[in-house]
């Protein structure tokens, strides 16, 4: 009778192919903030990280290309997640330029985030990608393609930026725009803190999609 979905770029697809709108209930997914907070960088390295899984999907191999490309000095690129065969040809590519360290258990993913100085996620679809609202939590600007349902919750040029899935270019663009500007990254940051504490926790999506259910109920009874 209903589906439930988390964000417009969902919402859109169930559109495109025919699905009445007034079936969709959306909801915005949201993050434990006792689990995900921020804790102190402890150096200048600009860090770019990303937890997923190491997929085709999840564009991991425009992010390797990229910051490869890109050659910036103090900087690394960190990655988190389960390796997929599909992806093994592009980490032997890129061998040197990336560190991997493989499955971090959800209780050891906040102090991965909190070494970071981004959060770069280049994913071709996600129906909104919970490591996203972790991210920001840990006080990180968000990189994000516009489908993994980032524009529910990133503010472009405030909390980090939305880009077109594929376009390395813009991603090196916004990457070296961040390298550059440390007071900038820092005030995206906190701003993506801010953002996910006042209307995105786990808290805050049940009040919500209690509120869709009762919206049903009620015009049922009517």
């Amino acid at each position: 009778d209903y589906i439930a979905i988390p964000s417009h770029f969902v919402r859109q697809t169930f559109l495109e192919q025919g699905v009445p709108a007034r079936k969709l209930i959306h909801v915005p997914y949201g993050v434990d903030l006792v689990q995900f907070h921020e804790m102190p960088k402890k150096d200048e390295v600009f860090r770019v990280v990303f937890a997923g899984g190491m997929t085709l999907r999840k564009g991991v191999h425009y992010l390797l290309r990229a910051f490869s490309e890109l050659n910036l000095p103090d900087s690394e690129l960190v990655l988190a997640g389960g390796l997929s065969d599909e992806i093994k040809p592009f980490f032997k590519k890129y061998e040197g330029k990336f560190r991997y360290l493989g499955h971090l258990p959800q209780s050891e993913l906040y102090k991965f985030y909190s070494s970071g100085s981004v959060f770069v996620m280049m994913s071709i679809e996600e129906g909104l990608a919970l490591v996203i609202p972790q991210a920001m939590a840990c006080g990180l600007p968000v990189i994000a393609t516009a489908n993994t349902g980032a524009e529910d919750i990133v503010r472009d040029g405030k909390d980090g930026f939305i880009i077109p899935i594929r376009d390395i270019e813009k991603l090196k663009e916004k990457l070296v725009f961040l390298y550059e500007n440390k007071e900038a990254r820092e005030m995206m940051g906190a701003s993506s803190k801010e953002r996910v504490k006042t209307g995105f926790t786990w808290h805050d999506y049940g009040e919500k999609i209690i509120g869709e259910y009762l919206k049903i109920i009620r015009a049922r009874h009517n």
